[in-house]
């Protein structure tokens, strides 16, 4: 993805920093008058699991929080569940958005804590839209779908949602404080492989094994890890026919291969590729590549970085780096505009993403006190860069 960003500094919003101050401390106020709002969408959402694009009726709470706080909600052509709310007095200065995200995972539900990033976001929104009148600039909520899947902000880009944007903030739930600054790109891999079927008693030696293709292409993948870069991950899964008498003559291998260097990530790709086709070629079957959904990697902005960093630290917080491992689709909106995205201590030290124990826990007073912290640190970021704070974009680097 091209990156169109503008470096540069924040043009002066016109106000001393005592008036800045003053109107932070309102925005923190309408924050927490509005939390037990954000509080009651975090737990309906939790209790009520949408997977990636079917967010239907956690778009619908989100919607229904910001109209009543008078945000003008607007669809999204092509993207069903992702909406644009935008502030109803704007007036000069920059456009700064929030990215919420209210999908679940299969099986887990939220064991990625993405109704406390609604809850963040909506909150930091509806504590912005009490100073709205004298807030320079514009405040839009985007409500982003389908994170899970890494499909759903590519879509919005590509129906320029996001055209006139200058920042992103965005939160997500994590085990300790962090501003993150790396994460990995993601590139999906589909393999379909075809034999000939055949009795895998009697006449074995007429048909050719899909799954022998797929399985051959594991072992070649397995053998190319030693070869790869540190940071590099590759993980998939398999999936073939049932009877165990018949030849299989179809199997499929996906794979998804991550890294936050572009350039391994791009050799990486085309070497287990590769490992495919060399599979295909020994089991005397064919393979089709097919490229899923994708995620490019963060590109950290350290002076958006750095005002999102000093508002948790003056609200309280012990700040660290947090270089992801994972992969979030908030990244190619990094690629962009300046971006950044906090994360507050939301649950207990060790508790894995993607699983039932963040899920459980997502919901715990230390998780919904996490979020209201998260949408304070949001909300006062974004008056910094809505009045002129003295921040210079750096043009990130490639990680």
């Amino acid at each position: 993805m091209s990156e169109i960003r503008t470096p540069g500094r924040v043009e002066d919003g016109g106000l001393s920093a005592d008036a800045r101050a003053a109107l932070k401390r309102a925005a923190l106020a309408g924050v927490a008058a509005t939390a037990d709002v954000a509080r009651t969408l975090a737990v309906d959402i939790h209790g009520d699991p949408e997977l990636s694009g079917a967010e239907h009726r956690s778009r619908t709470r989100c919607v229904e929080a910001l109209a009543g706080a008078g945000f003008r909600v607007e669809e999204i052509d092509g993207v069903p569940t992702g909406f644009v709310a935008t502030s109803d007095r704007p007036s000069p200065g920059p456009r700064i958005g929030l990215f919420a995200e209210y999908d679940a995972l299969p099986e887990v539900g939220h064991g990625c804590g993405h109704q406390l990033i609604a809850g963040a976001v909506i909150g930091a929104g509806l504590g912005l839209a009490a100073v709205a009148d004298r807030l320079p600039g514009t405040v839009v909520v985007f409500g982003c779908p389908a994170e899970e899947t890494l499909s759903g902000k590519r879509a919005m880009i590509e129906a320029g949602a996001f055209t006139g944007l200058e920042y992103a903030l965005s939160f997500h739930a994590h085990d300790e404080t962090t501003v993150m600054t790396q994460s990995t790109g993601n590139r999906e891999l589909h393999f379909r492989f075809t034999g000939t079927p055949s009795h895998a008693s009697s006449e074995p030696w007429k048909g050719t094994s899909a799954l022998d293709g797929a399985l051959l292409t594991i072992q070649n993948v397995n053998a190319l890890r030693q070869f790869v870069r540190d940071g590099v991950r590759i993980h998939g899964t398999v999936h073939t026919g049932t009877a165990h008498n018949v030849v299989p003559a179809s199997a499929t291998c996906t794979y998804g291969v991550r890294s936050s260097d572009l350039a391994e990530l791009d050799r990486v790709v085309e070497r287990v590729i590769d490992c495919a086709r060399a599979g295909a070629l020994a089991s005397n079957t064919t393979v089709e590549v097919e490229f899923g959904a994708s995620a490019e990697p963060v590109l950290s902005d350290p002076g958006v970085e750095a005002v999102a960093r000093a508002n948790l630290e003056a609200l309280g917080e012990t700040v660290t780096e947090w270089r992801a491992m994972a992969s979030t689709d908030f990244g190619d909106v990094s690629r962009i505009v300046p971006a950044a995205l906090v994360s507050v201590a939301s649950w207990p030290p060790g508790t894995p993403f993607h699983s039932y124990e963040a899920a459980e826990h997502g919901v715990r007073e230390q998780a919904l006190a996490a979020m209201v912290q998260g949408a304070r640190a949001l909300a006062a970021t974004a008056v910094d860069l809505a009045t002129g704070h003295d921040v210079t974009h750096a043009g990130g680097e490639e990680n």
